[in-house]
Protein backbone atom coordinates (compact mmCIF):
# COMPACT_ATOMS: atom_id res chain seq x y z
CA UNK A 1 0.00 0.00 0.00
CA UNK A 2 1.28 3.71 -0.81
CA UNK A 3 0.06 6.71 0.51
CA UNK A 4 1.35 9.65 -1.29
CA UNK A 5 0.14 12.40 0.64
CA UNK A 6 0.53 12.80 4.82
CA UNK A 7 -2.57 12.95 6.47
CA UNK A 8 -3.26 16.15 8.60
CA UNK A 9 -3.14 14.81 11.70
CA UNK A 10 -1.22 14.29 15.08
CA UNK A 11 0.06 10.92 15.85
CA UNK A 12 1.09 9.83 19.33
CA UNK A 13 3.63 6.85 19.25
CA UNK A 14 3.97 5.17 22.55
CA UNK A 15 7.10 1.97 23.21
CA UNK A 16 9.27 1.56 25.76
CA UNK A 17 12.06 0.60 23.28
CA UNK A 18 13.87 3.50 22.06
CA UNK A 19 15.22 1.91 19.24
CA UNK A 20 11.87 0.37 17.94
CA UNK A 21 10.28 3.88 19.22
CA UNK A 22 12.81 5.93 16.92
CA UNK A 23 12.06 3.53 13.64
CA UNK A 24 8.62 3.98 13.81
CA UNK A 25 8.70 7.57 14.46
CA UNK A 26 10.31 8.12 11.46
CA UNK A 27 8.11 5.84 9.51
CA UNK A 28 5.29 7.48 10.49
CA UNK A 29 6.84 10.86 9.64
CA UNK A 30 6.20 10.43 6.19
CA UNK A 31 2.13 9.85 6.66
CA UNK A 32 1.31 12.45 9.12
CA UNK A 33 1.96 15.79 9.28
CA UNK A 34 2.71 15.55 13.44
CA UNK A 35 4.25 13.00 14.87
CA UNK A 36 4.91 12.56 18.61
CA UNK A 37 6.46 9.94 21.71
CA UNK A 38 6.53 8.63 24.34
CA UNK A 39 8.18 5.63 26.78
CA UNK A 40 5.50 4.81 28.41
CA UNK A 41 2.03 4.91 29.90
CA UNK A 42 2.61 8.02 32.23
CA UNK A 43 4.16 10.15 29.84
CA UNK A 44 1.96 9.13 26.79
CA UNK A 45 -1.14 10.34 29.26
CA UNK A 46 0.63 13.77 29.55
CA UNK A 47 1.49 14.05 25.67
CA UNK A 48 -2.46 13.45 25.22
CA UNK A 49 -3.78 16.26 27.13
CA UNK A 50 -0.88 18.27 25.81
CA UNK A 51 -1.07 17.98 22.44
CA UNK A 52 -4.87 16.01 21.82
CA UNK A 53 -3.63 13.39 19.00
CA UNK A 54 -6.15 12.46 16.60
CA UNK A 55 -4.54 8.62 17.01
CA UNK A 56 -2.68 6.97 18.50
CA UNK A 57 -0.14 3.93 18.50
CA UNK A 58 0.43 1.65 21.71
CA UNK A 59 2.30 -1.18 22.91
CA UNK A 60 0.45 -2.89 25.63
CA UNK A 61 3.46 -4.00 27.63
CA UNK A 62 5.03 -0.78 28.99
CA UNK A 63 6.58 0.20 32.48
CA UNK A 64 4.26 2.48 34.50
CA UNK A 65 1.23 2.51 32.75
CA UNK A 66 0.12 -0.02 30.36
CA UNK A 67 -1.21 0.37 26.74
CA UNK A 68 -4.79 -0.90 27.80
CA UNK A 69 -4.35 1.11 31.15
CA UNK A 70 -3.56 4.25 29.22
CA UNK A 71 -6.41 4.05 26.74
CA UNK A 72 -8.98 2.97 29.79
CA UNK A 73 -7.99 6.43 31.36
CA UNK A 74 -8.50 8.45 28.18
CA UNK A 75 -11.88 6.41 27.14
CA UNK A 76 -13.27 7.68 30.57
CA UNK A 77 -13.88 11.40 28.54
CA UNK A 78 -12.70 10.89 24.95
CA UNK A 79 -14.41 8.23 22.81
CA UNK A 80 -13.28 9.65 19.33
CA UNK A 81 -9.43 9.02 19.46
CA UNK A 82 -8.67 6.47 17.00
CA UNK A 83 -6.48 3.63 18.77
CA UNK A 84 -3.89 0.64 17.39
CA UNK A 85 -2.44 -1.52 20.16
CA UNK A 86 0.38 -3.83 19.72
CA UNK A 87 1.33 -6.46 21.46
CA UNK A 88 4.12 -9.60 21.18
CA UNK A 89 1.50 -11.67 22.77
CA UNK A 90 -1.99 -13.45 21.37
CA UNK A 91 -4.36 -12.90 24.92
CA UNK A 92 -7.54 -13.16 24.92
CA UNK A 93 -8.18 -11.67 27.81
CA UNK A 94 -6.45 -8.46 26.51
CA UNK A 95 -8.60 -8.81 23.23
CA UNK A 96 -11.57 -8.80 24.63
CA UNK A 97 -10.42 -5.93 27.03
CA UNK A 98 -9.36 -4.12 23.98
CA UNK A 99 -12.42 -4.50 22.14
CA UNK A 100 -14.43 -3.30 25.02
CA UNK A 101 -12.58 0.04 24.83
CA UNK A 102 -13.40 0.94 20.86
CA UNK A 103 -9.97 -0.28 20.20
CA UNK A 104 -9.55 -0.08 15.91
CA UNK A 105 -6.86 -2.40 15.69
CA UNK A 106 -5.13 -4.87 17.64
CA UNK A 107 -1.85 -5.97 16.12
CA UNK A 108 0.37 -9.03 17.20
CA UNK A 109 4.14 -7.95 16.93
CA UNK A 110 6.16 -8.07 14.90
CA UNK A 111 4.43 -6.18 12.67
CA UNK A 112 4.53 -6.00 9.37
CA UNK A 113 5.42 -2.65 7.29
CA UNK A 114 1.68 -3.30 4.96
CA UNK A 115 -0.56 -4.51 7.61
CA UNK A 116 0.70 -1.71 9.56
CA UNK A 117 -0.56 0.99 6.69
CA UNK A 118 -3.24 -0.97 6.03
CA UNK A 119 -4.41 -0.43 10.06
CA UNK A 120 -3.31 3.54 9.92
CA UNK A 121 -5.68 3.53 6.48
CA UNK A 122 -8.58 2.22 8.63
CA UNK A 123 -8.20 4.71 11.46
CA UNK A 124 -7.85 8.01 9.29
CA UNK A 125 -11.08 6.82 7.24
CA UNK A 126 -13.11 5.87 10.76
CA UNK A 127 -11.71 9.15 12.01
CA UNK A 128 -12.69 11.52 9.03
CA UNK A 129 -16.26 10.15 9.28
CA UNK A 130 -16.39 11.14 13.06
CA UNK A 131 -15.28 14.50 12.49
CA UNK A 132 -17.63 14.81 9.36
CA UNK A 133 -15.01 15.89 7.42
CA UNK A 134 -16.06 13.00 4.63
CA UNK A 135 -18.88 13.66 2.51
CA UNK A 136 -20.02 10.22 0.07
CA UNK A 137 -22.36 10.54 -2.63
CA UNK A 138 -22.66 7.73 -4.21
CA UNK A 139 -21.39 4.19 -3.46
CA UNK A 140 -18.23 4.66 -4.24
CA UNK A 141 -17.64 8.29 -4.49
CA UNK A 142 -16.80 10.55 -1.43
CA UNK A 143 -14.95 14.02 -1.35
CA UNK A 144 -12.97 14.98 2.01
CA UNK A 145 -13.77 18.77 3.05
CA UNK A 146 -10.37 18.51 4.62
CA UNK A 147 -7.62 16.91 2.10
CA UNK A 148 -9.51 18.46 -0.70
CA UNK A 149 -9.33 15.15 -2.18
CA UNK A 150 -12.11 13.71 -4.19
CA UNK A 151 -12.29 9.42 -3.59
CA UNK A 152 -13.60 7.18 -6.49
CA UNK A 153 -13.79 2.97 -5.58
CA UNK A 154 -10.24 3.88 -4.03
CA UNK A 155 -9.08 5.98 -6.86
CA UNK A 156 -7.94 9.52 -6.10
CA UNK A 157 -8.90 11.92 -8.83
CA UNK A 158 -6.85 14.40 -9.53
CA UNK A 159 -8.62 17.91 -9.28
CA UNK A 160 -7.84 21.19 -10.14
CA UNK A 161 -7.76 24.19 -7.72
CA UNK A 162 -10.83 25.41 -8.65
CA UNK A 163 -12.92 22.09 -9.26
CA UNK A 164 -11.63 21.45 -5.52
CA UNK A 165 -12.89 24.73 -4.46
CA UNK A 166 -16.38 24.60 -6.02
CA UNK A 167 -16.45 20.56 -4.64
CA UNK A 168 -15.71 21.72 -1.12
CA UNK A 169 -18.14 24.79 -1.13
CA UNK A 170 -21.34 22.15 -2.12
CA UNK A 171 -20.03 19.62 0.36
CA UNK A 172 -19.78 21.61 2.92
CA UNK A 173 -23.97 21.95 2.81
CA UNK A 174 -25.07 18.79 1.04
CA UNK A 175 -28.70 19.44 1.55
CA UNK A 176 -28.17 23.34 0.69
CA UNK A 177 -28.41 24.66 -3.45
CA UNK A 178 -25.66 27.55 -4.13
CA UNK A 179 -26.92 29.80 -6.56
CA UNK A 180 -24.29 31.04 -9.53
CA UNK A 181 -24.16 34.23 -7.88
CA UNK A 182 -23.57 33.21 -4.33
CA UNK A 183 -20.49 30.33 -6.07
CA UNK A 184 -19.20 33.64 -7.96
CA UNK A 185 -18.65 35.52 -4.85
CA UNK A 186 -17.09 32.94 -3.04
CA UNK A 187 -14.57 32.10 -5.64
CA UNK A 188 -14.20 36.15 -5.65
CA UNK A 189 -13.26 36.19 -1.52
CA UNK A 190 -11.17 33.69 -1.91
CA UNK A 191 -9.33 34.25 -5.04
CA UNK A 192 -10.02 37.37 -5.67
CA UNK A 193 -10.94 36.74 -9.28
CA UNK A 194 -14.93 36.77 -10.96
CA UNK A 195 -16.22 33.62 -12.13
CA UNK A 196 -19.04 33.82 -15.10
CA UNK A 197 -21.79 31.23 -15.96
CA UNK A 198 -20.18 30.37 -18.51
CA UNK A 199 -16.78 29.80 -16.96
CA UNK A 200 -18.75 27.88 -13.49
CA UNK A 201 -20.68 26.01 -16.27
CA UNK A 202 -17.44 24.44 -18.09
CA UNK A 203 -15.60 24.01 -14.69
CA UNK A 204 -17.97 21.71 -14.09
CA UNK A 205 -19.09 19.77 -17.16
CA UNK A 206 -15.04 19.23 -16.91
CA UNK A 207 -15.80 18.02 -13.29
CA UNK A 208 -18.47 15.73 -14.92
CA UNK A 209 -15.92 14.14 -16.75
CA UNK A 210 -13.68 13.33 -14.32
CA UNK A 211 -16.67 11.89 -11.63
CA UNK A 212 -17.73 8.34 -12.36
CA UNK A 213 -21.14 9.07 -11.23
CA UNK A 214 -24.03 11.43 -11.27
CA UNK A 215 -23.00 14.21 -8.46
CA UNK A 216 -24.76 17.35 -8.74
CA UNK A 217 -27.99 18.44 -9.33
CA UNK A 218 -28.94 21.57 -10.93
CA UNK A 219 -32.44 23.24 -10.24
CA UNK A 220 -33.79 26.27 -12.44
CA UNK A 221 -34.18 29.37 -9.96
CA UNK A 222 -32.86 27.73 -7.24
CA UNK A 223 -28.23 26.62 -8.32
CA UNK A 224 -26.62 23.30 -7.49
CA UNK A 225 -26.53 21.01 -5.24
CA UNK A 226 -25.05 17.69 -3.98
CA UNK A 227 -26.89 14.74 -5.58
CA UNK A 228 -26.04 11.89 -3.07
CA UNK A 229 -27.61 8.54 -5.22
CA UNK A 230 -27.88 5.15 -3.32
CA UNK A 231 -27.34 6.45 -0.19
CA UNK A 232 -29.89 6.16 3.30
CA UNK A 233 -31.14 9.31 4.17
CA UNK A 234 -28.77 11.33 6.38
CA UNK A 235 -31.70 12.51 8.28
CA UNK A 236 -33.67 9.62 8.29
CA UNK A 237 -33.59 7.48 12.16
Amino acid sequence: MRMTKKHPYTLLFVEDEKKIRSAYVRLLGNYFTKVVSAENGEEAFELYREERPDIIIADILMPKVDGLELIEKIRRSDYDTRVILMTAHSDKERLLKATELNISKYLIKPVKKRVLLESIELTVKQLEKIKGYVVSFSESCSYNLRSHSLLCSGVDIGLTKNESFFLSIIASDPDRFFSVEEISNLFFTRFNKDLSLNAIKALIKRLRKKVPCDFLENRFGYGYRLLRTHLENPHRR
